[in-house]
């Protein structure tokens, strides 16, 4: 297994992302600038900032800064917390000579004065909100303390400069002067896990960027998935007219002068990713280290994968037969699981120590699995979870093989599976070795009897799918135009609404709020009609008290090139003969009509 944490090593070819970010720093004439390290969630941002750290971690005329956003994000004032961690880091980096710490104290005071006036105002507006209303400062969450600002100013008089000043442009001309005392040639702050903060500590922490720090010899790397910074850009202008101009992408620009934008892997660099994690797994450090360089080294073809089953030999020696057989495994399921998991390293990362951890599981029961079938029954199971939950229904409660029948495609597939036939995914999942019909499943079923992988509770909705998942869940009468708007989102994301939607139907708690999810469930998967399989599955897999009257019609009208007459008679005939009174009397009805 590997774990989950950001890694200098490079096992994907990011060295032209880091060119391309060392390249900035180096550029004087470019300086200050912010440099805006954007991409999905898991797809390597932490990693790639640590790479571009390492290279500079050695320059003793650099000052490396590291500020991570989320482990503030219960404080008052994000501004504060940034300015105040800087300068701790800054006091710490180095030992520091009588002139710069004088700076150094300066900045201190003048942190401490930000902290001041951040708790006056505080402290004025719960005394003001006690007067409007019968609530204390203690139920308003603000300290009961006497606030004494006299003594404060008192205590931070200064000989030559008398009360501090609380402007930013002191704190800007002291954080300046410092970099210039200590002939500092660049000053590199990095921010990660901006993207995970609320919006209004993003906000707050680029502006204190601009208002505070941006100064001479400063760079700023601040990784974040782009769409979720935009969010909350635009969080900041709610009430602004729509127009063709954006005007919250112009303050995003101001804020962020420079993106770096990681693109999702493609296929073959999923191969050369996944390739290199097993490497690392059976590799000695050291020859892990000459496989790593040398595969990077002889193959520069952005278009070729850098190590895989059939090169392998020519960049060892010696090839061990557990990392051939990985190889192999690699090669069949890579151009699924790419298409899976959308290029996301994370994602593949989480998907390999699932199957290990499942591998070792059997071992521990003395029961030996081959890891190419587990990993295609998780294919299924991540994918297309209710055609996975009918599939080990079926495989209980059938004598036939029916997998074998679905490889086949022969005349002993139920009816049920019919739908099989004309999805593509599926049809191609059947395609790929290991054909599972001549496997005993039923050692492999006991380790997948989750309903969904742990893996797809991790998993992200785009920013836009979210707001598409929240704006159909919160109108009561569904619009065509809204659900349409469903099409411009990514296959993934809208493979996983739907899947969000059926867990929502199984959450409802009475029959009211069951037809409301149908009746959207219903809306959604005429607009997508790929999920058809899936939809099938799911009524297939209603248990009796699940299944409302509304389902009956739906059946009935949902377009024949999609469900064909006879799952239609299928479903209907089940639920007539096990449905509750009223819903066995309208599919007996319906089922007369077809």
């Amino acid at each position: 297994m590997w774990n989950d944490n950001e890694t200098e090593e490079d096992l994907i070819d990011y060295k032209y992302l880091k060119d391309a970010v060392n390249n900035i720093i180096k550029q004087d004439h470019l300086l200050p600038c912010t440099i805006g390290i954007f991409g999905d969630w898991g797809s390597g941002k932490s990693s790639l900032i640590k790479m571009v750290e390492c290279d500079h971690s050695q320059n003793n005329n650099e000052l490396i800064i590291k500020f991570n956003g989320w482990l503030f994000e219960g404080y008052e004032d994000a501004k504060v917390a940034l300015l105040e961690t800087l300068v701790k880091e800054l006091l710490n980096a180095r030992t520091w000579d009588n002139e710069a710490k004088k700076y150094i104290t300066k900045l201190f005071k003048r942190v401490k004065w930000l902290k001041t006036i951040t708790a006056a105002s505080k402290f004025g507006l719960g005394m003001y909100l006690t007067s409007q209303t019968d609530l204390t400062l203690e139920a308003l969450g603000i300290d009961n303390k006497p606030f004494d600002l006299d003594n404060y100013l008192t205590e931070e008089k200064d000989e030559n400069q008398g009360i501090i000043d609380k402007g930013n442009k002191e704190f800007h001309k002291d954080f300046s002067n410092l970099i210039k005392e200590a002939k500092l040639e660049r000053v590199i702050v990095i921010i990660d896990d901006l993207d995970r903060c609320t919006p209004s500590t993003v906000i707050a922490t680029l502006e204190a960027i601009k208002l505070f720090l941006f100064v001479d010899k400063t760079v700023f790397l601040i990784a974040a998935d782009e769409r979720l910074i935009n969010y909350a850009v635009k969080s900041k202008f709610p009430n602004l007219p729509s127009s063709d101009y954006d005007v919250s992408q112009d303050y995003l620009e101001k804020l962020i002068q420079i993106p770096v934008r990681i693109p999702s892997l493609s296929e073959l660099e999923y191969e050369t990713f996944i390739n290199m994690l097993f490497a690392k797994k059976h590799l000695q450090k050291a020859e892990f280290i000459k496989t790593l360089e040398k595969s990077f080294t002889n193959n520069t073809d952005p278009y070729s994968s850098k190590i895989n089953f059939d090169n392998i030999s020519s960049l060892m020696v010696e090839v061990q037969d557990e990392l051939k057989n990985d190889l192999l495994l690699t090669k069949q399921l890579n151009p699924m699981l790419v298409q899976i998991l959308s290029g996301n390293p994370r994602q593949c990362k989480r998907f390999l120590n699932m199957l290990f951890m499942r591998m070792n599981m059997a071992k521990s029961k003395g029961i030996d699995l081959k890891k190419i079938v587990l990993a295609k029954l998780m294919l299924l199971e991540y994918f297309k979870p209710e055609s996975f939950n009918l599939l080990v229904k079926e495989f209980g409660n059938n004598d036939n093989n029916i997998l074998r029948a679905l490889e086949e495609q022969n005349n002993k597939i139920p009816i049920t599976f019919n739908s099989w036939k004309s999805d593509q995914w599926l049809t191609k999942w059947l395609s790929i070795d290991p054909k599972l019909g001549s496997e005993d499943l039923n050692d492999y079923l006991y380790f997948t009897r989750t309903k969904v992988l742990e893996i797809k509770k991790n998993k992200r909705l785009s920013p836009k799918a979210k707001e598409f998942l929240v704006e159909i869940l919160g109108v009561t009468l569904i619009s065509k135009q809204a659900i349409l708007r469903s099409k411009e989102l990514a296959e993934s994301d809208r493979s996983s609404l739907f899947s969000e939607l059926l867990d929502r139907y199984h959450q409802a708690e009475n029959k009211q709020d069951r037809a409301n999810k149908n009746k959207l469930i219903f809306s959604f998967v005429q607009t997508n009609p790929e999920l058809t399989t899936e939809y099938l599955a799911f009524l297939n897999n209603l248990p009796e008290e699940k299944v409302i009257t509304p389902m009956v019609p739906n059946v009935v009208q949902y377009s024949t090139s999609f469900i064909s007459i006879e799952n239609k008679k299928a479903i209907l005939e089940k639920w007539a003969k096990y449905g509750t009174k009223d819903i066995s009397t309208v599919a007996k009805s319906k089922l007369s009509s077809l």
